[in-house]
């Protein structure tokens, strides 16, 4: 594939430019007319310069992000070697030169497909299928890189413990598995996904199909100008100037304070694929990650509650957490960003800032200096292994904390290594040492105890937010989590957070808001309507969908008229994944018309037939029309295939309850309240169709247990003081 050509607007002739002797005077660009916009000039361009950073990126992982399948470029052995998995037989060959595979497509039928291209090349490699709709989907079969004695060189699913069937939501052949939306603009250079929501297919370009010179630096064609004197620019002609690093002189602790803002710089270009965000919109590289981005939050799921990584989030959303960020530490002090490894190896790397004295000593790691215990990494950057063989670093650089290990249940160093201990004695030796016998990090527990629902922890949260020493992404998290415990000073605080300089702390202050009444929202959230960075704008529409505009003063329709603009067109942008269609559907359900709502959950489920959260949705809908056959039709194919969700059997559970047939949905109302044991509603929810089925002894005790967990839940206690007030009625 290759770019669409650029057209070239010319200035035209007009008659006054006709002189009276017949010459024709063409016109000149006025001197303060904008200049033309930079286009791509390619790698291959750069390399005529610049042939050392090009060497280093020829064997780099970006120049190897997306290749061509071709004899260079295909690591895996495609030899007619087989691979087997839960009884369906995959075959790879080739055939005049050409890569192919032979495994099971979307109707669970053997069928021949072409490989059309590379994705990585260590320490796995996956394959990617084009179709003739254009989509590119990736293999759920991928090849293991590495050396045989590491256990690689062989075929591997990413999926090894549960069966993928045809039908299952993370198929190869699924929305969840297709690269035009998930992978690709993250693997190639000047990417345009190209989907066409009318037809479902897509006309996905791209300028070269690696990570090249200008994902990065942004188009050339101004630097190549002024490379060749064409041009004199004080910026050297480039879009984003990313080059500059920190150098200590000798004694030099810490870093000197930067000029950039709190996620500027190398990290802005570098965090627009190493986190997990969302994009807002086609990516400008000239423009802020918070204008082409939303970042992903430190929620529970996505990390532990003490901010390691949980789920695949790559590495901005912990490097953020960090002292190192804080202290101004950026990307390639670390990493040569053009051949992509570390600087120095080994502690090597650290101690180019760390005294050596004080940190390159058993006193510090509790090791033998030549064990892997005494090296940095164990214990400031455990690793989790991630698709199956790439074990990836906690960038958050924390201080292992068995302690905090021991009472909330997240991972812990210590014993990631000592495999033959458990957590306790970690936490026990960590006592003995250190003389602490508290977590070392205070918001570890805070977040562990608002998910719980515990309201006791609502005036820690907020001065936690409060506290400016913090890392700005966790004051972010604490302020989000308040929702949970609405109060005056939760909305004093949420003010007050409208005026920070982080668009995380802005965002956040947006999901804070949640409980609070529609109105109540707009006016609190008004100075978000216009905020300068799109994903605090896109934070606070989220949060004013059920307003109509039509209802509100005249002079404040046109702010929100504008935002809800915005807020469908970043919904559109992703209109070929399940959660963009799923999020307009509710946003058209707000907004009265349910018609929209439905149409766009037909198409989250035209894209994932077993996507829960628009059956879950489409179910509600059907509820609302007065449709519960269908609703329930719905609840029970999600049910059969979701069966560890607490939220799908609630959902059936309360339509059982609403068509009478409240004993029966004793069972599924338990089994949410089991599998979702921190959700107050469920246990409340549970014990009430207890006692109303005829199983009131039961149903109390569900009530005073849920209480007992909840003590701080209204709902629950009321519930309770209800029924002990009318004991003959029951």
């Amino acid at each position: 594939m290759r770019m669409s050509s650029r057209q070239v607007v010319l200035f035209g002739l007009t008659a006054a430019a006709l002189v009276a002797i017949g010459a024709v005077v063409l016109l000149r660009p006025s001197p303060h007319s904008p200049p033309a916009a930079p286009t791509l000039v390619g790698s291959a361009a750069c390399a005529s310069c610049h042939q050392a950073a090009s060497a280093l990126w020829q064997q780099s992982h970006h120049r190897h992000a997306m290749d061509v399948a071709d004899r260079q470029s295909v690591r895996g052995d495609f030899n007619n070697a087989t691979f087997e998995y839960f009884g369906a037989r995959s075959r790879f060959f080739t055939q005049q030169g050409r890569y192919f595979v032979e495994t099971d497509n979307a109707r669970g039928e053997l069928q021949v497909f072409p490989i059309a291209y590379t994705f990585g090349i260590d320490p796995l490699q996956q394959y990617l299928v084009q179709f003739p709709d254009g989509r590119l989907q990736a293999l759920g079969i991928a090849w293991d890189t590495r050396p045989a004695e590491q256990g690689g060189q062989r075929w591997f699913h990413l999926y090894p413990d549960r069966r993928v069937a045809h039908d299952d939501a993370l198929h190869w052949t699924g929305a969840f598995q297709n690269a035009n939306s998930r992978c690709a603009a993250c693997h190639t250079t000047g990417y345009e996904k190209g989907y066409q929501q009318a037809q479902d297919r897509y006309e996905t370009r791209w300028a070269e199909p690696h990570v090249g010179c200008e994902a990065c630096h942004g188009p050339g064609s101004r630097h190549m100008e002024w490379a060749k004197g064409e041009s004199s620019l004080s910026d050297k002609g480039l879009v984003t100037r990313i080059g500059a690093t920190w150098v200590p002189a000798t004694g030099a602790r810490p870093l000197p304070p930067q000029a950039d803002a709190p996620m500027g710089g190398q990290l802005e270009v570098c965090a627009g694929c190493h986190a997990r965000r969302t994009e807002l919109g086609s990516p400008d590289i000239a423009a802020s990650f918070h204008d082409n981005h939303a970042l992903g939050a430190l929620v529970d799921g996505l990390y532990f509650p003490d901010g390691q990584i949980r789920d695949e989030v790559f590495e901005a959303g912990s490097f953020l957490q960090s002292r190192m960020h804080q202290n101004h530490v950026t990307c390639s002090n670390c990493h040569e960003p053009h051949g992509g490894g570390l600087r120095a190896s080994g502690n090597a790397l650290c101690l180019q800032c760390h005294e050596p004295n004080r940190f390159q000593s058993r006193a510090h790691f509790f090791h033998k200096e030549d064990s892997s215990g005494a090296q940095c990494i164990a214990c400031h950057m455990p690793a989790r292994t991630y698709m199956g063989v790439d074990g990836r670093h906690d960038h958050s650089f924390r201080i292992p904390d068995p302690v905090a290990s021991e009472s909330l249940g997240v991972p812990d160093a210590c014993t990631a290594c000592h495999a033959n201990r458990d957590v306790r004695w970690a936490a026990d030796v960590m006592r003995r040492r250190t003389g602490r016998d508290a977590p070392v990090y205070a918001h570890a527990a805070l977040l562990a105890r608002a998910r719980r629902t515990d309201a006791g922890v609502a005036p820690e949260l907020l001065a936690f937010e409060r506290d400016g020493s913090r890392a700005q992404i966790l004051r972010a998290i604490a302020l989000q989590e308040s929702a949970r415990f609405v109060s005056v000073e939760q909305q004093q605080v949420i003010a007050e957070s409208l005026l920070a300089s982080d668009p995380l702390i802005r965002a956040a202050a947006a999901a804070a808001a949640t409980q609070l009444e529609p109105a109540v929202r707009l006016q609190l959230l008004q100075p978000l309507l216009t905020d300068p960075s799109r994903s605090v704008r896109i934070a606070a529409a989220r949060q004013l969908i059920e307003l109509r505009v039509s209802g509100l003063p005249e002079p404040q329709r046109p702010a929100l008229e504008k935002l809800f603009d915005e807020y469908r067109a970043s919904l559109a942008h992703n209109a070929d994944m399940p959660e963009s269609a799923t999020d307009l559907a509710l946003f058209h359900a707000a907004q009265g018309d349910p018609e929209a709502a439905a149409s766009a959950l037909a198409h989250a489920l035209k894209l994932a037939p077993k996507y829960l959260p628009a059956m879950l949705n489409l179910a509600d809908l059907h509820r609302a029309r007065g449709r519960d056959d269908l609703a329930e039709a719905l609840l029970d194919d999600a049910v059969a295939a979701y069966p560890e969700s607490g939220d799908a059997r609630h959902s059936l559970g309360l339509l059982y309850v609403r068509t009478g047939r409240t004993i029966q949905s004793v069972a599924l109302l338990a089994a949410a309240s089991r599998l979702a044991p921190d959700n107050p509603r469920y246990a409340l929810v549970h014990g009430m169709a207890l006692v109303e089925s005829g199983s009131r002894v039961a149903g109390l005790a569900v009530l005073e247990a849920a209480l007992r967990r909840f003590p701080d839940s209204d709902p629950i206690r009321e519930a309770l003081a209800g029924y002990r007030s009318t004991p003959a009625a029951y």
